[in-house]
């Protein structure tokens, strides 16, 4: 059985639909759900064989191969990776005020602090347990939301920033979050199982993205969510890995490292 790694966000569902409801012939892949840093750690400690994981988890580790062709990325707005308060203030009136980011996310928490550094904007970060948005802004003037906590939270609260588009108003480029890894030794090991996983998912994808309707009704009423919404929300999310993808992503790990998140980063890919 090959242990396989999913986000636990409707944006993970997507490319997961055709492989869970058995759209598409599968066996022998067994699927773990988690939020992306604790998938990452799954990995990391070998509990996992193949994981979606936040984009900069892979910059921590020199001994993970990203599968081509696979990734969750915007080109511009996401909704679903926002900065939310119940005040009144704009992204550049944050100097000195405290951003709370859960500690669920890695890539996001990463991409505000290379924005924050980019705009010259001197902000507290405070880490917080959960994704509780009321618990957040009792601790700070605003929150980072992301998948599912930033969905529920539009039309709530007020949306100070939509990091995908602040990513793209700076570079000009598509945000990568999340990338598809696996152990360089399971695939040494394991070839043909991880082209075989490989396989499984990007038919999953193609039959998604031929699908989008029948996914987005899917994933609206398992998880409560509009069904309008989810159709608009699937559209502006790409789960492919381009030459534009691979660009935007090395510019990342660039800031990253100016930032003293991550040192040099070389991108290895499983052939």
């Amino acid at each position: 059985m090959i242990r396989l790694g999913k986000i636990a966000f409707s944006n993970c569902d997507f490319p997961y639909y055709a492989l869970e409801n058995r759209k598409i012939e599968a066996h022998d892949i067994s699927i773990t759900e988690a939020h992306p840093v604790g998938l990452a750690h799954l990995l990391f400690n070998g509990e996992l064989d193949i994981s979606p994981i936040s984009s900069i988890m892979y910059a921590k580790r020199d001994d993970l191969l990203i599968l081509p062709g696979l990734s969750i990325t915007s080109n511009d707005f996401t909704k679903s990776v926002l900065i939310c308060s119940n005040g009144t203030f704009s992204l550049s009136d944050f100097e000195g005020k405290t951003l709370c980011i859960p500690e669920t996310t890695a890539s996001s928490a990463t991409l505000i602090r290379i924005i924050f550094r980019l705009y010259g904007i001197n902000v507290n970060i405070k880490n917080c347990a959960g994704t509780d948005i009321g618990q957040m802004l009792t601790k700070g003037d605003a929150a980072l939301l992301i998948g599912d906590s930033a969905i529920s939270a539009i039309g709530k609260y007020r949306i100070i920033a939509d990091l995908g588009n602040e990513w793209k108003k700076l570079t000009g480029k598509k945000m990568v979050y999340a990338l598809w890894a696996v152990r360089e030794d399971f695939a040494q090991q394991h070839p043909d199982k991880v082209r075989y996983v490989l396989d499984t998912l990007l038919r999953s994808k193609d039959y998604a993205y031929k699908n989008v309707n029948e996914v987005a009704n899917y994933i609206g009423r398992r998880k409560k969510i509009d069904c309008g919404f989810m159709r608009e929300y699937l559209h502006t999310l790409n789960y492919d890995f381009d030459e534009q993808s691979l660009e935007s992503l090395e510019l990342y790990f660039k800031y990253a490292k100016e930032c003293g998140i991550a040192g040099d980063v070389k991108l290895r890919f499983f052939e």
